[in-house]
């Protein structure tokens, strides 16, 4: 006979609705003030935590709230890993936030090496070069669509450089996952995207296949080379789930956080004026908008125990959505934390997560942020934001498609330059 389910505060809300999407930050903070912890039975029922106490113990208590992904339930659990509820389709696999606990430390390790602040650095001049040159680009001009045509192919470039595949294919990654996120799933547009990510599996594949006869000193030698605890090598398909996490993480979260930020700082131009005349405040600015438009604003966990979490029990096989956004704005933490201060410190933001699965790829993040909004101050200081297209509503991820800026015509800096790749 089963156990009863106690009584729990319900949330009823449809984050996938455009109305409810566009309110969400006082949704969320309505939940924060009366109900932290909370059941919403839309999507099949799950659990929405809100506060940041609460995230942070979810965050790091892993094993009771699992991050796997897996395809059919095991011992009565179905494990619906990190991206959403519903899960939404694994395109090509899944990445090193959903393996197995076993798997995932010290397939974090052999990646460490790849996103390490010296290698961020490293990459810091480059990031400059391509910034300067893709505004010498719409400079005369005097329009430049600050995700599609700068921040955009930036990310993808280094994505291509960080991964190890060609820099001539970024074009083709950056359409993909455009597409990816615009076009509902039963469209004409989608079913083209489909033949297109069969086609680019084939291509990592040969990528992956060159490895293993030419190691090189990049991502896809270190997933090749890689092998379990138990001594076993990826399996092709795992293989391509990792290779793909890591692209898709890189074409987008950063790309997103800009174009917010720029967003904000055409509205604010207080804030403009003080970062161009004090540089220096770029660093605790850039954590400030990573704690205000984190990008991933909410991830989920299967529950593997019974678990009391903000005076709720959690049984063993619910699912939850736990929310950085939410916890960003939360008062207990933040002093004023729907403003924005550009020199808040402490800032202990969770734009990253925290935990064992934070983002790896947070210090690459950080400088290709500061690289880019202080070239677009330097150069178009004077620029107006018009409106920006979001994609379609989707509790864990906040993606920017475009933003058009608009300046006064300049001139370029290196005129005769090709590009830098």
């Amino acid at each position: 006979m089963s156990e009863p389910i106690p009584e729990r505060p319900i949330a009823d809300v449809d984050l996938y609705d455009p109305q409810v999407s566009a309110r969400r930050v006082d949704e969320w903070a309505r939940l924060r003030a009366q109900c932290p912890v909370a059941y919403n039975p839309q999507h099949g029922g799950y659990w929405m935590v809100s506060r940041y106490d609460d995230v942070v113990k979810v965050s790091r208590t892993r094993k009771a709230f699992s991050s796997r992904y897996l395809d059919e339930p095991v011992d009565g659990i179905e494990y619906i890993g990190v991206l959403g509820i519903p899960p939404p389709p694994r395109v090509l696999g899944i990445g090193v936030h959903e393996v197995a606990e076993g798997m995932h430390v010290p397939l974090r390790r052999a990646m460490n090496p790849y996103f390490s602040p010296s290698v961020a650095e490293a990459l810091r001049p480059m990031i400059k070069e391509y910034a300067r040159w893709f505004l010498d680009q719409q400079i005369e001009s005097g329009r430049i669509d600050a995700v599609r045509e700068l921040a955009g192919p930036i990310a993808a470039l280094l994505t291509m450089e960080v991964v190890g595949l060609p820099k001539s294919q970024w074009r083709y990654y950056v359409e993909a996952f455009q597409n990816s996120r615009t076009y509902a799933i039963d469209s004409p547009e989608a079913n083209a995207l489909g033949e297109m990510v069969t086609s680019m599996a084939t291509t990592l594949m040969e990528e992956l296949e060159s490895r293993r006869e030419n190691p090189k000193d990049d991502l896809l030698t270190a997933f090749v080379q890689f092998r379990t605890p138990d001594g076993d090598a990826l399996t092709d398909a795992e293989l391509l789930g990792q290779v793909w996490f890591v692209i898709t993480g890189g074409l987008d979260t950063t790309t997103s956080v800009i174009a917010n930020s720029l967003q904000y700082l055409a509205k604010h131009p207080e804030h403009r004026r003080a970062l161009i005349e004090n540089p220096d405040l770029m660093p605790t600015a850039t954590e400030e908008f990573l704690r205000v438009f984190p990008v991933n604003e909410s991830l989920t966990r299967t529950v593997t125990c019974h678990f009391e979490l903000g005076g709720q029990q959690l049984r063993r096989g619910d699912h939850l959505l736990m929310s950085w956004l939410s916890a960003n704005r939360d008062a207990s933490v933040f002093e004023d934390p729907d403003q924005v201060l550009l020199d808040r410190t402490p800032n202990p933001h969770l734009a990253f997560g925290t935990g064992p699965h934070r983002c790896i790829g947070m210090h690459v993040a950080r400088m290709v942020f500061q690289v880019i909004v202080a070239e677009v101050l330097r150069r178009i200081p004077d620029y107006t934001a018009e409106r920006s297209t979001t994609a379609p509503p989707m509790p864990v991820l906040n993606s920017v498609l475009s933003l058009p800026l608009v300046f006064a015509p300049g001139v370029r800096e290196q005129p005769d330059a090709r590009p830098p790749w």
